[in-house]
């Protein structure tokens, strides 16, 4: 019987390297440390590109993987790759376990999500004016008036088991807390700026309408929003976003 031949080690572009360290945020993603060192004036590089279905799979490794998923068909695509420190590449390896594989592979499908949430991101934007309401919200002054407390109707109709609890809590809490509010700061927006108030709207529902499509998660779409009000408004609290974020649901735009 013919030995198979071996695949050659790809070389892997500069531009490429860069984007899979980003893509991990520079850390090794098995243990958290740091992918490069520097000592003086000099940076050294401390991982390795791995391959997580492998290049050159042995007889052994062909039978443990036979039935487990891969996430491209070509050992060498960019979804197949990723940066592990030199310890971690080697226990990765050393041996091959199921365990390990599916760990890995769990990891980097939340990576390539997280690389196309930013993609989103940049596609779809938010008015600026946004930032008004923000504002209101962590303004050092701001006084809300618990009287006028709103109850948080159809919450747990519009949320399904996709969601977690405590958000669930959180953003009833946020509607209960801060709807009359936030209607009011956006009533402000549109008289000064007649329409702008709805364009916000109609940019939130287009940015949901989009999630639904990469995504039936509510936990990740109500995320992943928060995550693209920060991102537009550097200045937007997490805290801020949410409670902006829970008004689009209460308000429909958010899982209608």
């Amino acid at each position: 019987m013919a030995k198979k031949e071996a695949n050659p080690r790809p070389t892997i572009s500069r531009a490429l390297e860069v984007a899979l360290c980003t893509q991990v945020s520079e850390a090794c993603p098995n243990c958290g440390k740091p992918l490069f060192k520097k000592k003086g004036k000099t940076t050294f590089r401390e991982y390795e590109i791995a391959h997580i279905y492998p290049l050159n799979p042995t007889d052994d490794e062909l039978e443990l993987l036979q039935s487990q998923k891969k996430l491209s068909e070509d050992a060498n695509h960019e979804d197949n790759l990723i940066p592990l420190c030199f310890t971690c590449h080697n226990i990765f390896d050393n041996p091959k376990t199921i365990e390990g594989y599916c760990d890995l592979v769990r990891k980097k499908e939340n990576l390539i999500k997280q690389s196309e949430q930013i993609e989103i991101f940049g596609q779809y934007q938010l008015e600026s004016e946004i930032i008004d309401v923000i504002n209101s919200l962590i303004d050092s002054n701001v006084q809300f008036d618990e009287s006028t407390e709103f109850e948080a109707k159809d919450i747990d109709a519009k949320l399904n088991s996709s969601i977690r609890p405590i958000t669930k809590r959180k953003i009833k809490n946020d509607v209960s807390s801060f709807y009359l509010f936030v209607r009011d700061r956006f009533a402000d927006l549109e008289r000064n700026d007649p329409t702008k108030a709805v364009l916000i709207a109609l940019q939130v529902k287009t940015f949901y309408v989009k999630q639904t499509t990469v995504t039936s998660s509510q936990q990740e779409i109500f995320e992943n929003t928060v995550d693209w009000i920060r991102l537009k408004h550097e200045l937007a609290s997490k805290e801020a976003a949410e409670v902006i974020a829970a008004f689009y649901v209460q308000n429909c735009e958010l899982f209608e």
